[in-house]
C-alpha cells in the first residue's frame, strides 16, 4: 500500500492541505471516502515545498501510515487501544492517555518495524531523568504491551520491548508532616469546626479525598465509633465503589475516641453552620451543600490553613503519608495495611477486619494519641 500524497492549494494567503479519509457510515455500515482540508501555514513564510512536507506529516499523523507502513501511533489508536481501554476506570483513563501521549509524541510517526530495542531503552533512560518513577514504570508497561500485541497481530516479527528494563530512577521527595507541624495545623483550624473535624478524621483514618468528601451523615455512627464507606467522588460525580471495593461492597472503619469527639462537636454545629445536617447531607459540604471538588478544597481551604500554620505545602497525599509514616511503629504491618486500606492483603477486606478488629482499634488509638498530643 502506498502512502497518500494529497495536494496543496493557496487560499486567502494560506496553504491548504487536501487529503482523503475513509469513514464508515454508522447508520448503513457503508465505507465512504471523505475529503478533508486543513490550513498548513501562511504563504508569506512557507514555500509550497514546505507546505507539501507539512501535509505529509499531517497525513502520517492523521492516518497512521508512514511510507505505506503502519506507524506506532496508528497501531496504538486503531489496533491496541480498542482492546484495552474498555477495562480502564474513569479515574485512570486520563492518566493513561497522558502517558500514551508521551510515547506517541516520541515514536508515533515512526513505522513499527523501524523501532528497535536500543532506541526504546535509550529513550526510557533519558525519560527517567525528567519524569517520575511511577510514570516511567507505567510507560514501560504500556510499551511492552503495545509491541507484544503488534507481534501477536503479525505487524512485526520481533518484539523490541520484550527486554526493556526499568532504568535508574531519580530520587523523589515524599514529604510528610512532623508532629510539630501537625500540632500547628490543628491549631490553625481550632476555630473552624468543619476543618478541625476533617483534619482530625483524616489524620487517624488516612481517608482518601475521594472517600472523605463523599461521606454523608448516614455513614457515621457516633455511638459505635464507625464509618461506613460505600461511595467515592471523582470530578464531582458520585460513584458506588471505592479504590479498593467493587460496586455494592462497603468498608467499615473504626474511629478512635479523639476523632469521635471532633466529629460529635461538628455534628452538633453542622446544622447551625451549614444548614446541611440531615442523614443524606454531606458531612463536609461546600457552601451550597454539595460535594467539594478535591482541587477546590485544596486551593480554598488546605493551602490557606497551611500558610496560617506556617508549615508550607499540604495536600491530601501528604496527610495520608503522614499517617502511614507515624503509624509504622505503632502496630503490625497488617494493622497499618487495614487502616490505610491498601489493596494487597491476604484475605478479603471483610473477613480481614473481623479477624483483627481489636488490634486495628488499638493501633488506631495509638495513632490518635500521637497525632493529637499537645
Amino acid at each position: 500500500m502506498k502512502i497518500q500524497r494529497g495536494h496543496v492549494t493557496e487560499k486567502s494567503g494560506s496553504w491548504l492541505g487536501h487529503y482523503n479519509r475513509w469513514v464508515v457510515n454508522p447508520a448503513t455500515g457503508i465505507k465512504l471516502r471523505k475529503q478533508l482540508a486543513q490550513v498548513l501555514g501562511p504563504v508569506s513564510s512557507m514555500t509550497k515545498t514546505k507546505a507539501r512536507e507539512a501535509l505529509q506529516k499531517l497525513i502520517v499523523k492523521e492516518l497512521g501510515m508512514a511510507d505505506g507502513r503502519l506507524t506506532l501511533d496508528g497501531f496504538i489508536q486503531q489496533r491496541w487501544k480498542p482492546l484495552r481501554e474498555g477495562t480502564w476506570r474513569d479515574s485512570t483513563k486520563g492518566t493513561n492517555e497522558e502517558l500514551l501521549k508521551i510515547v506517541r509524541d516520541r515514536f508515533g510517526n515512526e513505522a513499527l518495524e523501524d523501532i528497535d530495542s536500543v532506541q526504546l531503552q535509550t529513550w526510557l533512560n533519558s525519560l527517567a531523568k525528567t519524569r517520575s518513577g511511577s510514570a516511567v514504570k507505567h510507560i514501560r508497561i504500556f510499551m511492552r504491551s503495545i509491541f507484544a500485541e503488534a507481534v501477536i497481530q503479525k505487524h512485526i516479527e520481533v518484539d523490541p520491548a520484550r527486554l526493556l528494563r526499568v532504568p535508574k530512577l531519580r530520587a523523589v521527595k515524599r514529604p510528610y508532616l512532623s508532629l510539630a507541624e501537625i500540632k500547628a495545623l490543628l491549631k490553625a483550624a481550632k476555630w473552624v469546626p468543619r476543618e478541625l473535624a476533617l483534619l482530625r478524621l483524616i489524620l487517624v483514618t488516612a481517608l482518601r479525598p475521594s472517600e472523605l468528601l463523599a461521606l454523608k451523615w448516614r455513614d457515621l455512627d457516633l455511638s459505635k465509633g464507625t464509618l461506613t464507606i460505600s461511595e467515592t467522588v471523582y470530578r464531582g460525580q458520585i460513584r458506588p465503589f471505592t479504590k479498593t471495593t467493587e460496586q455494592g461492597e462497603v468498608q467499615r472503619l473504626l474511629i478512635p475516641e479523639q476523632a469521635i469527639e471532633a466529629m460529635t462537636t461538628w455534628a452538633a454545629r453542622a446544622v447551625e453552620s451549614t444548614k446541611y445536617g440531615g442523614e443524606g447531607d454531606y458531612i463536609f459540604p461546600n457552601a451550597s451543600g454539595g460535594c467539594w471538588l478535591k482541587e477546590n478544597y485544596q486551593r480554598r481551604v488546605l493551602t490557606p490553613l497551611a500558610e496560617q500554620a506556617g508549615i508550607g505545602h499540604v495536600n491530601f497525599q501528604i496527610l495520608r503519608r503522614t499517617v502511614a509514616t507515624h503509624a509504622q511503629h505503632l502496630g503490625s504491618p497488617k494493622d497499618i495495611a487495614t487502616i490505610m486500606r491498601h489493596k494487597k492483603i491476604e484475605t478479603s477486606q471483610e473477613h480481614y477486619i473481623q479477624a483483627i478488629e481489636e488490634s486495628v482499634k488499638t493501633t488506631g488509638d495509638k495513632i490518635a494519641a500521637v497525632m493529637y498530643q499537645q
